[in-house]
C-alpha cells in the first residue's frame, strides 16, 4: 500500500476510535511509525487529512445515492439500500459525531457537506415516490415533505444519538436498529400490508440483535 494510503487509512481508524480532536500530526506519523516529515511530504498537516477522507467518502456516497434510481421497488430493496448507506456512513463515522465542530471548523466542507445532504434528501423522496408507484407505499403527497424530514433527521443523527445514550452497539447492530427505526417510520403508510411487514421486520431485528 502507498505511503499516502495508509496515512488515510490509519488517520480514518484513529478518528473514529478515538475521536478527530484529540489527534494531532504528530499522532498519526507514531500510530504509522513514519517521521512526521514524511507524513508533511503527503499531507500538509491534519486539515488536509480530513479534507482528502471527506473527498472520498464524498465520492463514495454519491456513487451509492444514484444508485438507487429505479432500483428500489419493495421493502426489502428498500431494507437493504439503507443497510448500504448507513454502512457508508459508519465507515466515516467521526464526520458525523462531531458534525457541528467540524463544518465550524472546515466552511469550505460544510458547503459540500449541504450539497451532499441535499442530494441525499432528493434521493430519499426518489425512493419515497417509487414506492409510492409500485403501491408499496399508500402516501399522501401533503405528508412527504414530513415523512422525508423524518427519516433525515434519523439517518443523520443517529450516530450522536447512540453516544448520547446509555447503551451503545457496535457497528452492525447500531446500523441494523437505525434501518429498523426508519423502517418503522414507513410502516404506518403500507396499508392493509404493513402488519405483516411490521411483523416480518421485527423478527428480522430480533434475530440480528439477539
Amino acid at each position: 500500500m502507498k505511503t499516502r494510503d495508509r496515512i488515510l487509512q490509519v488517520s480514518l481508524l484513529l478518528f473514529n476510535e478515538e475521536g478527530e480532536a484529540p489527534q494531532t500530526a504528530v499522532d498519526i506519523s507514531n500510530a504509522l511509525d513514519i517521521s512526521p516529515g514524511n507524513l508533511y511530504y503527503h499531507f500538509k498537516g491534519k486539515d488536509a487529512i480530513i479534507r482528502a477522507l471527506f473527498g472520498a467518502f464524498e465520492d463514495e456516497m454519491r456513487v451509492i445515492l444514484r444508485g438507487s434510481k429505479g432500483g428500489v421497488n419493495s421493502i426489502e430493496d428498500n431494507w437493504v439500500y439503507l443497510y448500504i448507506i448507513l454502512e457508508e456512513i459508519y465507515d466515516f463515522r467521526f464526520f458525523y459525531r462531531d458534525l457541528g465542530v467540524l463544518l465550524e471548523r472546515y466552511p469550505d466542507l460544510a458547503v459540500r457537506f449541504r450539497a451532499l445532504v441535499s442530494e441525499k434528501r432528493q434521493t430519499i423522496t426518489r425512493v419515497l415516490e417509487d414506492l409510492t408507484e409500485s403501491d408499496v407505499l399508500r402516501l399522501d403527497p401533503r405528508l412527504k415533505t414530513a415523512l422525508t424530514d423524518q427519516i433525515m433527521m434519523t439517518v443523520t443523527f443517529w450516530l450522536a444519538n447512540d453516544s448520547i445514550g446509555t447503551t451503545h452497539h457496535d457497528g452492525p447492530a447500531l446500523i441494523h436498529k437505525t434501518v429498523f427505526q426508519v423502517m418503522c417510520l414507513i410502516v404506518p403508510y403500507m396499508g392493509e400490508a404493513g402488519f405483516g411487514a411490521l411483523t416480518h421486520m421485527i423478527k428480522h431485528y430480533e434475530a440480528v440483535m439477539d
